[in-house]
């Protein structure tokens, strides 16, 4: 063996400390001034820890079973599945890249006359090749670097589609349940409606009612029946777009529960600095961020020398017993240094693009971070403006159906005409429909401000 040998095994070890290590502080420093949180909400909030799971609150198997459902069957979701497995795998092909590679050959070949004047020869050989690139200005480190932000960056954004597909489905899940509240409450109306008619075509048969109340009547009555199979049609509407979301056939035909749950206790929102470590949207604008910085240090350290080492060890030989002996081993050991001489300016454009889209992550990242507190603040308003409003709204309708009662009762005294009665039920009619609607828009803030903090559920 040469007597250089140990000084060329010895480079890789020496190399090894040359690798690329982030400017985190650097990093953290810019993505911060983009957009500063501010120690608390402008809203009232709770700002106890928000830990997700917020399925469990609404306690309801039904939906906790759906949105597993969902889950498995969502084709979009097994796309963004997909991706992260092939994110990991590319992450793999860049730290591959750190390490040597080995080559393993191998051949026997039979030689000798046609004529067989002479004895046929064996040749046998056997070889072992290795080489790596040292990693001098931390190119293949900073590689490996960009692939692990971008697969954390992959994972957040699947994250984000899974925690987006649960909201989607528990509100589609609402609306259903909300627009077949809205059915029964137009055909609880249409009852009252044709009760209504057979007392007024009683009293026109004893000479009591006018053919005008008639005719009012019966034009309420089948206005009640437009209301109700338009009613319908949304509810079969409502559980299809579920069924969407299911991956099942859209045939209008779930279960759902009776009522829609009542959530009086406001979402505990934590705090602002908290939101940056838990939305998954900002933690994939982050691990661009420090993608983009990995590459340009990948693409400014390609303008410096490459340093490739490379060894072979072969064996030939005619006797399997005698071929790795001594005499028949060869040992090859080279070094390969090279470096750009001129690109006509290609380094330096691709080091300007780089940095470029540095800057375009960082802006990104800010936008997320403003966007999160946008969405945030907004849905804290949202939810304690519904909130309030449905204490009003239960009043009305409490209101509206008594002056209800009292009119139908002056009408069966003949004290009052019928449409003062056929006025106050449409009033208590809308009185009811805005009640319901109500309390499902309340439950979409909630699902809004689950997505908007972030977490699991």
């Amino acid at each position: 063996m040469n007597k250089k040998t140990p000084a060329l095994m010895v480079i890789p070890l020496l190399l090894g400390a040359c690798a690329y290590s982030p400017t985190s502080k650097v990093m953290n420093t810019q993505m911060r001034t983009q957009m500063p949180p501010p120690q608390s909400w402008s809203q009232d909030a709770v700002a106890q820890f928000f830990g997700g799971h917020w399925l469990d609150d609404f306690a309801d198997a039904k939906l906790t079973a759906l949105v597993g459902e969902a889950l498995n069957a969502n084709r979009d979701l097994q796309i963004a599945a997909g991706n992260v497995t092939r994110a990991k795998a590319l992450l793999g092909q860049s730290r591959a890249a750190l390490l040597p590679s080995l080559d393993v050959s191998a051949s026997a070949n039979e030689s000798g006359a046609l004529g067989g004047g002479t004895a046929s020869r064996t040749a046998l050989r056997a070889g072992l090749g290795a080489s790596w690139e040292a990693d001098i200005w931390g190119k293949l480190s900073a590689g490996k670097a960009a692939a692990s932000a971008d697969l954390l960056g992959t994972d957040a954004r699947y994250q984000a589609a899974r925690l987006s597909l649960a909201t989607q489905v528990a509100r589609a899940y609402f609306l259903a349940i909300e627009s077949k509240l809205q059915s029964e409450l137009s055909a609880s109306t249409l009852t009252a409606q044709e009760e209504t008619l057979k007392i007024v075509q009683a009293r026109k048969k004893a000479g009591f009612s006018a053919r005008q109340d008639l005719v009012l009547a019966l034009s309420d009555v089948a206005s009640a029946r437009d209301n109700l199979t338009a009613a319908k049609n949304a509810h079969r509407n409502a559980l299809r777009a579920l069924q969407l979301l299911l991956w099942r056939y859209p045939d209008a035909d779930i279960a759902l529960k009776e009522n829609l749950p009542d959530h009086a206790q406001p979402v505990p929102a934590g705090t602002p600095e908290a939101l940056l470590e838990r939305r998954p949207d900002i933690q994939a604008a982050r691990a661009d961020v420090l993608s983009t910085f990995a590459q340009t240090a990948r693409t400014k350290a390609d303008r410096w020398p490459s340093l490739n080492l490379s060894g072979d060890l072969n064996a030939a030989g005619q006797n399997l017993n005698t071929l790795f002996d001594g005499p028949n081993l060869a040992l090859n050991l080279g070094v390969r240094l090279a470096a750009p001489l001129f690109d006509g300016g290609l380094r330096k454009g691709r080091i300007d693009a780089a940095k470029a889209s540095q800057r375009q992550s960082l802006a990104r990242y800010g936008q997320s971070v403003l966007n999160a507190f946008f969405e945030v603040e907004g849905g804290l308003d949202r939810w304690r403006t519904f909130q309030e409003r449905g204490q009003y709204l239960i009043e009305a309708e409490d209101a509206a159906n008594e002056t209800l009662r009292l009119a139908q009762l002056r009408y069966a005294a003949g004290q009052s005409d019928l449409l003062d009665v056929l006025t106050l039920r449409q009033r208590a009619f809308s009185a009811s429909r805005a009640r319901i609607s109500n309390q499902r828009a309340r439950l979409d803030a909630r699902l809004d401000l689950y997505l908007a903090l972030g977490g699991d559920f």
